[in-house]
């Protein structure tokens, strides 16, 4: 305990230390920072207070169906905080360098197991917790609930991600010691094709569709106090985010008798799982960290078949300034695991999501403002997907330069150049990904509104792949070999906080003539296309200046780095 008491303290002072260095440009960025992430908790907090009594008010679903809502969200967002960890553990457990110098000390693998997943878990989960706590309040400020009652939702919260990040180095663990013996391929595709039957039976188990047609059964019922526990499937009860949204609705009635339990529940499974994650981590820890190592020697190979078929001296090459640097940014994405394992995680994300909203037209039909809100929300989650990819792939593009960066300040390559190659490739893959989620997450709703989202797609992922971009410039870390990290930092979280104002926006914009679109719909009355038209005009204009500060910020950065 000794041990691990002194690394963290060294540890919080390197991250609680002023720089030495302090200019107008640091102090602007700071200063910005502060006012971005206060705007956006603010904004959280509004948008929670909005969105609660829009469904309570406006289409008057009920309590009982609002926190069977709250479920599945906080069930979506247990799965992200699970996938995510086994990626982003797995860099900070198997591949940091931290590790590779703290291994050769006498300190125990349990202890450096432990530090690097509570490292982990806070480090990329700060911006997360603001983000829960403005909703959070949101919702306390909204039902006029006391700071008592507050802070028993945030105990709750709390132990609910600690489950979630606890279980995800478990099965980070399983997979090194399979994958050992049966081979990687073979088991990341049962993991995958796990991962997918839960989502799968999950919502088929408590399909929203068929809870909401349920309730509405009960009518005016679902409007007065009551909970229908019995719509609840067995096997959805025995869920934490089904106890975590549980906890907040006897919360708000207070029943202290079932706060107390599902809150004993929730901070028992944490309990149990992260002792468990301990256990298995002081167990197997070293061994897996080991066996990685041989695992990635066997993968050398056909890298080196790899590097060989994009070796620059080889005959079919023509010689380019573009095309080396592209040789070298594939070569550095094909030799680092996570990244392929990131990208097959996320792409895995997308494929559910398509399937997820293969009925989306049929639902909310009868209420225009219902139907413009669930288009928007389907608007605005392509984009967050987007913003994701972004985020993770174009951001960390700059800083990936890492120490190798003299040899381009060295090298005869025009900046223009250098721009062009290191974000033509990647942002074109994002842009063809983002019109397959556009088209298929339109393609029912007839042939006007596919084309106008794939105009408002097309913008919007260019000025969020720019924003990424510029950001990625102006927050350049070239020390951190590792881009899970860099698109984890502070920079990372302010440039993700950006392209949410942004998406904001384009929501406030698109609003009115959806619902103006949405209302003739139903009526069925004749509506001036061009009026969706007329709306990207001021889109255009703001996006275009959106996308020339931050590349001209890029710029900036770079010529400042040459």
């Amino acid at each position: 305990m000794k041990q691990i008491l002194h690394i963290l303290k060294y540890k919080i002072l390197s991250f609680i230390r002023l720089d030495s260095k302090l200019s107008v440009v640091s102090i602007i960025k700071n200063f910005g920072s502060g006012i971005i992430y206060t705007a956006f908790a603010v904004g959280a907090f509004y948008f929670a207070k909005t969105l609660i009594n829009f469904l309570l008010v406006e289409v008057t679903v009920g309590q009982f169906l609002l926190h069977e809502f709250i479920s599945m969200i906080l069930f979506i967002f247990f799965m992200s905080i699970n996938i995510g960890n086994i990626v982003v553990s797995y860099s900070t457990l198997y591949k940091s360098a931290e590790v590779n110098y703290l291994i050769t000390k006498p300190v125990e693998p349990a202890k450096i197991f432990t530090i690097k997943f509570l490292d982990n878990f806070f480090y990329s989960s700060s911006t997360l917790l603001m983000i829960l706590f403005a909703l959070l309040l949101g919702y306390t400020f909204y039902f006029h609930l006391g700071i008592s009652q507050f802070l028993v939702l945030v105990l709750n919260f709390i132990p609910f991600m600690v489950s979630a990040g606890s279980l995800g180095v478990m099965i980070l663990l399983a997979v090194i010691l399979l994958a050992n013996r049966y081979g990687v391929k073979r088991v990341a595709y049962i993991i995958t094709g796990g991962y997918f039957a839960v989502i799968f039976f999950f919502f088929r188990i408590n399909s929203p569709r068929h809870l909401v047609r349920t309730v509405l059964r009960h009518y005016p019922f679902v409007n007065k106090d009551v909970y229908l526990d019995d719509l609840i499937p067995s096997v959805i009860k025995v869920l934490p985010n089904n106890w975590l949204s549980q906890t907040a609705y006897w919360t708000l009635h207070g029943d202290t008798y079932k706060v107390v339990l599902f809150t004993i529940l929730q901070i028992a499974l944490a309990t149990l799982l992260f002792g468990l994650a301990y256990y298995l981590g002081k167990k197997y820890y070293f061994k897996t960290w080991l066996v990685n190592h041989k695992l990635t020697a066997e993968l050398n190979s056909d890298r080196k078949k790899i590097s060989r078929f994009f070796n620059p001296n080889s005959s079919t090459d023509i010689a380019s300034q573009v095309k080396s640097i592209l040789r070298k940014d594939l070569l550095v994405f094909i030799r680092e695991p996570s990244q392929v394992i990131h990208s097959l995680i996320l792409l895995f994300l997308m494929m559910v999501f398509v399937v997820s909203v293969a009925g989306i037209k049929f639902v909310g039909l009868g209420n225009f403002y219902l139907q413009t809100m669930i288009y928007l929300a389907i608007f605005i989650f392509n984009l967050l997907l987007i913003t994701t990819l972004s985020l993770r792939f174009i951001f960390p593009l700059i800083s990936l330069e890492g120490h190798s960066f003299w040899k381009l300040k060295s090298a005869p390559v025009s900046l223009t150049k250098y721009i062009f190659s290191k974000l033509y490739a990647t942002a074109l893959i994002v842009l063809f990904i983002s019109l397959v989620l556009s088209f298929f997450s339109n393609h029912k709703f007839g042939l006007i509104l596919i084309t106008f989202s794939l105009i408002v797609t097309v913008i919007a992922t260019i000025t969020i792949v720019i924003i990424n971009f510029g950001m990625g410039g102006l927050f350049a870390n070239y020390k951190e070999k590792n881009p899970i990290r860099v698109s984890s930092s502070q920079g990372a979280s302010l440039t993700f906080l950006i392209s949410i104002l942004y998406m904001l926006f384009l929501v406030v914009l698109l609003f009115k003539p959806f619902s103006e679109l949405f209302l003739s719909i139903m009526i069925k009355r004749d509506f001036n296309l061009l009026r969706l038209f007329y709306f990207t005009l001021p889109m255009v204009l703001i996006s275009g200046l959106v996308v020339a500060a931050f590349y001209k910020a890029a710029v900036s950065a770079l010529r400042r780095d040459f």
